[in-house]
């Protein structure tokens, strides 16, 4: 009940990819919305500004010119030097005064039809002093109407100037309305820039964050299965999957841990001991193959030491079997607590053991060989579960690049059978003697005549680095090794 539990509780992945896309969609939506508001706002002002502000910028403008007609025109009818002249720009000057570009303000068309009736008492009296009439008129007369022009001058230079400001007034109004509509359709337009680049940054944060969810909860799940997979069949080992929040997700965790689980139980029942937890004889063969080819190929060292539980039969015998299996386990438990990381021990039956220990030469091999020993024997007679043992061990090191791992473990064999020869509890290194007259001198071997001084030495707590040489000669390698026991 419990998992049926957890398996409702588990949200599926398609609630998770429904949310994330009805979340683009809306802010799309809500995106493409404001901005086609604004954008629509905009084409508005440009309407606006083409059927009402174009015409009356054109009002303003056509208003500025006649005025500036006007203006001529005037100066012609109070300074020409003919009636037709002056009637002819009279009459142009009161078509100017009534034109309809001058009704947008009133008072703009109050001003110029004030000039315009000055424009035309100036006619008048201008007409009269020109006219065949001014022969009739008395000197008295005469002086007067030269007085009235002469003050209808004076006024039309005042509304000449009135004029000239009304112009620029109109030109500066047109400028104002011109630029007050460009400015509210740019301002319209930043707008809409602002609110599509405030979208766009939205929109990258919401597809980040669409990203950032398809990442954790399905992409990274999805890679660390499809790595742990991978580990699986490259036989390599990788950490149990974290836990999914999704059910598919969660699924495909349960499977690929549960494999790997299975697969791990299957390897160690295909490549371990069940008593000792050490590589078997198969498994051992192939890994002691490896470390051999990445000897020859980095020229580096290797050595390979055979190990045997002496007069294991007594144990078995004298004690039971049970109390044999505990001897190999916390024989084999010490062994390992003294080998550095990149070596191992495999069992290759009953009691013998071998070691691969990569990058030690022979002094090396032989001395950790002996301090294995000597733990052994005192771990085992302080243990008080299990007999006192010893246990000897034969070493030998790769020579050359043609050594095979059969070669080194017949020869590793070999020097162990001659611990044992020796008299057994001792660390013997595998030499080739120098009796090589025929072929069967040329096998390697152990002078036998130096067993006698070999078992001494040992028996005196000096022999963790010794070999035997072709001329009987015991050599010891320097090294710091506690008296073993007595």
């Amino acid at each position: 009940m419990p998992n049926q539990e957890n398996h409702h509780q588990r949200p599926h992945i398609r609630k998770l990819l429904l949310k994330l896309i009805a979340m683009l969609v809306l802010f799309i939506a809500c995106t493409l919305g404001i901005v086609a508001v604004m954008h629509n706002y905009s084409l508005k002002l440009i309407k606006t500004s083409q059927d009402e502000l174009l015409p009356a910028i054109h009002d303003h403008q056509r208003a500025a010119l006649n005025l500036e007609r006007l203006e001529r025109m005037g100066d012609l009818v109070v300074y020409g030097g003919s009636i037709t002249l002056i009637r002819k720009n009279a009459l142009a000057a009161q078509v100017l005064a009534f034109q309809p570009s001058f009704n947008f303000s009133p008072e703009t068309k109050k001003t110029v039809q004030s000039a315009f009736e000055l424009l035309r008492e100036v006619r008048r009296t201008r007409q009269t002093l020109l006219s065949s009439q001014a022969d009739r008129l008395s000197s008295i007369e005469r002086e007067n109407l030269i007085q009235l022009e002469r003050t209808l001058q004076i006024r039309w230079g005042e509304y000449k100037q009135e004029l000239f400001e009304l112009q620029n007034k109109i030109i500066s109004d047109a400028t104002t309305l011109q630029t007050a509509n460009m400015n509210q359709i740019t301002s319209t337009n930043n707008l809409i820039l602002v609110a599509a680049s405030a979208g766009v940054s939205l929109l990258l944060l919401v597809i980040f964050f669409i990203g950032y969810n398809l990442y954790k909860h399905l992409i990274t799940p999805i890679i660390e299965a499809s790595s742990a997979l991978t580990a699986l069949e490259q036989r390599s080992g990788h950490a149990p999957l974290t836990e999914a929040r999704y059910q598919e997700l969660h699924t495909i965790r349960k499977a690929v841990n549960s494999l790997g689980e299975t697969m791990t139980k299957l390897h160690n029942m295909a490549t371990r001991d069940s008593l000792t937890g050490c590589v078997n004889r198969g498994y051992f063969m192939e890994l002691a193959q490896q470390a051999l080819s990445s000897a020859h190929r980095n020229k580096s060292a290797l050595a390979l030491v055979m190990l045997d539980v002496d007069h294991f039969k007594k144990v078995n015998d004298q004690y039971g079997h049970a109390v044999g299996d505990d001897t190999l386990k916390l024989a084999t438990k010490w062994i390992r607590g003294m080998l550095p990381d990149d070596a191992f021990i495999g069992r290759l039956g009953g009691e013998e053991f071998a070691l691969i220990l990569p990058d030690y030469d022979a002094e090396q091999a032989v001395n950790l060989s002996d301090k294995i020993r000597l733990l052994i024997a005192k771990n085992s007679t302080d243990s008080g579960t299990i007999p006192a043992i010893t246990v000897s061990l034969g070493v030998e090191v790769v020579k050359s690049a043609t050594d095979e791992v059969d070669k080194l473990l017949s020869q590793a064999d070999k020097a162990l059978y001659q611990a044992k020869a020796s008299g057994r509890n001792q660390v013997i290194l595998y030499q080739i003697t120098e009796e090589t007259a025929d072929a069967k001198a040329a096998e390697s071997t152990v002078t036998p005549h130096t067993n006698t001084r070999l078992k001494s030495a040992q028996l005196d707590g000096d022999t963790s680095g010794m070999h035997v040489t072709a001329t009987g000669v015991i050599t010891n390698f320097p090294t710091e090794t506690a008296k073993p026991q007595a």
